[in-house]
């Protein structure tokens, strides 16, 4: 697994996590006047539509949310 910053300012960060070959997460990190906010997509076609979202005063925190978010609506989507 390899973890890259993308793209990084005062409000927002988007990392990359590259998990193997062909699947890839992106999360998008805003800082909100509460702590952060974050949104998780993947690389999967078939789950472009699936965004998980997570909250938290933590950063690590939120963006480990939502990609909790995203496995339990990959999950659902599936079965």
């Amino acid at each position: 697994m390899r973890v890259v910053t993308k793209f990084k300012c005062d409000e927002l960060e988007i990392i990359k996590i590259y998990t193997g070959k062909c699947f890839t997460l992106t999360v998008e990190i805003f800082t909100v006047s509460d702590g952060y906010k974050s949104f998780a997509t993947n690389s999967f076609p078939s789950h472009d539509a699936l965004t998980g979202a997570g909250f938290h005063n933590n950063k690590k925190e939120s963006t480990k949310l939502a990609v909790r978010d995203l496995k339990q609506l990959m999950k659902e989507f599936e079965g």
